[in-house]
């Protein structure tokens, strides 16, 4: 087996491969989450410092707008004001102007003019008086006034006439107890001394410039930008109060930088924190460095760990593919156990022997089996030999069997055909007995109707004879009557004459049709009679036809069930024949399988030679 295709070889490979994509995806995750977690930081400590440093200045400048509103509540100063021509008065406000000068550290010189901006008193420089803060300083002096005097800082820097630095003027209304303006109070503030002071001596990375509005610089950590114009990235922070500008091109430096800012409450301006992004990121690359380092040095170290490992599984699995190769070869002599482990591989090796041993063990049972089979093989083909010819006079004795019940079937079928059409003869002789019987019960309802009707015939002539017989009565008395009447009464004597004549001729009519219907009446009761006895006749013969039709029907149920059961019998018959067929053919297939046995068991005796045992 070649080096390339060892699992000594793969393994490791596949492990390590592992490793360092796994470590690697991690190092990436584990850059790209500190990487903006540094870079967050980064930016948030920037942007504090940057709020730091403007709290800082903010505070500065609050402070002289309460030095200046102190100072403005000076009586001295007020008195120097309202007094300008005394001059002890204006002494003694020189003196307490300079007092407030000493304290104030920032301040160069600190003055009072008049409402009109001329300057009156100034503790440091007399030359000041008589100058005009509203022609030095016309946009400041403007905007105070707008203000209503209130405390003003000038937007530009001037250079300070005592010291040749840098100055900011701040100014704003001196006022009486009764709260009228009487003047002007200033401070010059030494705008060097607050650079120096908490700007220029600081030992950053990075560069701190304050602004105004109009992007000039006012203060900065680089001296020589001090009154420089801001680059246009900086535009920002006219419109916005703080916020971060990161990753900009600035010109006369390499790569690229990033900057916050954030306004001074006190005046428009804004301080700026800005330093190159290489020294902001340092610290992302020593970390992907550092990363780079260790991944690398963990997967040489796991790699040659599992190397060794992998070396200690390989050698008993080496040793059971050499064993593997014996059985292969089919070799099963060897017994030796020389794997001795603890782990799965122990288990894996006990188990392989004991499958050699048994493999064994199953090769001399199966060698034995195999001649075995191959002699009963050897009896089974010669009885199924015997039992083919066996079979096959079975199934011609069923197949002579079949043909005669076909026979008796045929017969049996044609008996229960006839008796079947008997039954429908039956059936119809009954239908015309039950028709006849129908007739004649009609025939006696009808009888027995007209015998009702001369009964009502009967007995109205008997109420026609009773009526002549009292006309007759009636035409007797009226005989009597018209004879005892004499000749008034003879022509009612004729008429009661014709009436008696009328009444027995009616009254021998109605004896007459009295005896046509008792004669009716007596023939009416004999063909009654009649007419009964012929519907008992015909119901009796009806009730034998209908017993002669059940017996019929019960000797077609029977013919029928006949030849169903020969037909039955006769399809078993056939089954059975069908199925000793099959037998034969099976006993045909049984032998040649007996055969085909005998052979592989031979071939399996020759197989098992191959294999060498103990």
């Amino acid at each position: 087996m070649k080096k390339i295709h060892s699992l000594s070889f793969k393994v490791p490979i596949i492990i390590s491969s592992i490793i360092f994509i796994t470590i690697a995806t991690l190092a990436i995750i584990s850059i790209w989450s500190s990487s903006r977690a540094i870079r967050k930081s980064a930016l948030e400590g920037f942007q504090a410092t940057v709020s730091g440093y403007s709290s800082m200045i903010d505070m500065v400048m609050h402070e002289q707008l309460l030095a200046i509103s102190t100072y403005a509540q000076s009586g001295a100063v007020i008195n120097a004001v309202l007094n300008p021509l005394d001059e002890t008065i204006k002494a003694e406000a020189i003196k307490r102007l300079k007092d407030f000068g000493s304290v104030n550290t920032y301040s160069i010189n600190i003055g009072v003019a008049d409402i009109n901006g001329n300057i009156i008193l100034d503790n440091v420089n007399p030359k000041l008086e008589g100058v005009s803060i509203a022609s030095v300083h016309p946009e400041l002096f403007n905007r105070m006034k707008s203000n209503n005097y209130n405390y003003t800082y000038d937007n530009a820097t001037s250079v300070s006439s005592t010291t040749g630095g840098q100055a900011l003027l701040l100014c704003g209304g001196l006022r009486n107890s009764a709260k009228e303006l009487i003047g002007i109070i200033y401070i010059n503030l030494d705008l060097a001394k607050v650079n120096n002071d908490f700007i220029g001596n600081l030992n950053i990375n990075g560069r701190i410039t304050v602004a105004n509005n109009d992007g000039n610089v006012i203060l900065s950590s680089d001296k020589e930008r001090i009154g420089d114009k801001l680059p246009d990235v900086y535009s920002v922070i006219k419109t916005s109060h703080t916020g971060i500008i990161e990753s900009y091109d600035n010109e006369g430096s390499q790569g690229k930088r990033s900057a916050a800012y954030e306004n001074i409450h006190t005046m428009p301006w804004s301080v700026i924190f800005a330093k190159s992004d290489s020294e902001i990121y340092k610290e992302i690359k020593y970390t992907i460095i550092r990363t780079a380092i260790i991944g690398t040095l963990f997967i040489i170290v796991c790699t040659l760990i599992i190397a060794l490992y992998i070396k200690s599984i390989t050698k008993p699995l080496n040793e059971l593919v050499s064993i593997s190769r014996e059985i292969s070869d089919g070799d099963l002599t060897s017994t030796h156990r020389n794997i001795n482990r603890k782990d799965e591989l122990g288990v894996l090796a006990n188990s392989f022997f004991d499958m050699r041993d048994r493999l064994s063990d199953i090769i001399v049972k199966v060698r034995t089996s195999a001649d075995e089979i191959r002699m009963n093989a050897k009896e089974l083909s010669q009885g199924s030999a015997d039992l083919s010819k066996r079979t096959e006079a079975q199934a011609a004795s069923l197949e002579e069997t079949a043909s005669s019940m076909e026979q008796m079937a045929s017969t049996i079928k044609s008996s229960a055909d006839q008796s079947i059409e008997g039954n429908k003869m039956m059936i119809d002789s009954r239908t015309s007995i039950q028709n006849a019987g129908e007739i004649i019960l009609d025939t006696t309802k009808n009888i027995e109707e007209v015998y009702d009707a001369s009964t009502k015939i009967k007995d109205i002539t008997k109420i026609i004879e009773d009526i002549a017989f009292q006309t007759n009565i009636l035409a007797l008395n009226a005989a009597v009557e018209a004879a005892r009447a004499g000749e008034q009464g003879k022509g009612f004597a004729v008429v009661a004459s014709e009436v008696r004549n009328l009444a027995q001729t009616t009254q021998s009519s109605v004896k007459d049709i009295t005896d046509l219907v008792d004669n009716a009446y007596d023939k009416i009761n004999k063909a009654t009679e009649s007419a009964r006895i012929s519907q008992e006749i015909f119901s009796d013969l009806q009730g034998k036809i209908e017993n002669t039709a059940k017996i019929m029907q019960d000797i077609s149920s029977t013919a029928v069930e006949q030849h169903e059961g020969v037909e039955q019998v006769n399809k078993a018959v056939t089954d059975m024949d069908t199925v000793t067929q099959q037998n034969a053919a099976l006993v045909e297939q049984a032998s040649a399988s007996s055969t085909s046995l005998l052979n592989q068991a031979v071939e399996l005796v020759d197989a098992m030679s191959f294999f060498k045992v103990n």
